[in-house]
């Protein structure tokens, strides 16, 4: 029997990319990890992942009694269970369909996929608008934690390409936490150093641009 239907999972730690890579066959992640993919190569980063093998990624039961008949569709449901938080794509060729699932995500972490950010992008370069700031960028091992993780499913067809599903993904996450999220450069101040003029000493301020997310909750 022919092989249709591969699984990757991947742990977010920080330090480790949000982007998933899939994979036509197998290989070992021992030492430097050899990523063999279709995808466009500007999508590739440098990534360490962390591979379950030998069993199918856990998905929460909410995920699979909401799922729908449909073969594309995208759902939206609380997280259930406290797990390490993770990505998983599938790949079935024989059904066409490519299934994106993200398990105990909290709000900003999805959109940082969604957006194609690292999983250690600063949380002092997200700035929040509109709501309680805990909401979206919540603590872990606060006690209130776990009410704002999120489990997200999407299918589409396999030859849907990186962007197009980040695109997608994108726009479910701002429909259903009615939340308008974009990445600006933005001037900040770094530094400052005395310089001195011919009237005296004068304070020059070193600007820096950085990237910084901004969540906006719609009016």
């Amino acid at each position: 029997m022919q092989k249709t239907c591969n699984w990757e999972s991947y742990v977010l730690s920080p330090g480790k990319e949000l982007s998933s890579f899939l994979n036509e066959k197998r290989v070992s992640v021992i030492k430097k990890p050899i990523m063999i993919t279709d995808l466009p190569q500007k999508t590739l980063k440098s990534a360490t992942v962390t591979r379950n093998k030998g069993h199918k990624p856990y998905v929460s039961k909410a995920i699979l009694d909401k799922r729908a008949k449909e073969l594309y569709y995208s759902l939206v449901v609380p997280s259930e269970k406290d797990t390490s938080p993770f990505i998983n794509i599938v790949r079935d060729a024989r059904n066409n369909v490519l299934r994106i699932t993200m398990v105990n995500m909290a709000i900003y972490e999805c959109y940082l996929f969604a957006l194609n950010l690292p999983s250690n992008f600063p949380k002092e370069q997200i700035i929040v608008h509109g709501h309680d700031r805990t909401r979206y960028v919540p603590c872990r091992f606060c006690q209130y934690g776990g009410k704002h993780l999120y489990d997200y499913e999407l299918t589409v067809s396999t030859d849907t390409g990186v962007e197009a599903y980040q695109k997608q993904i994108l726009n479910d996450l701002n429909a259903h936490f009615q939340l308008d999220v974009r990445v600006e450069q933005l001037s900040i101040v770094k530094d400052s150093r005395t310089v001195m003029t011919e009237k005296g000493a004068s304070m020059d301020l070193i600007w820096e641009e950085q990237p910084t997310m901004i969540i906006k909750a719609r009016n």
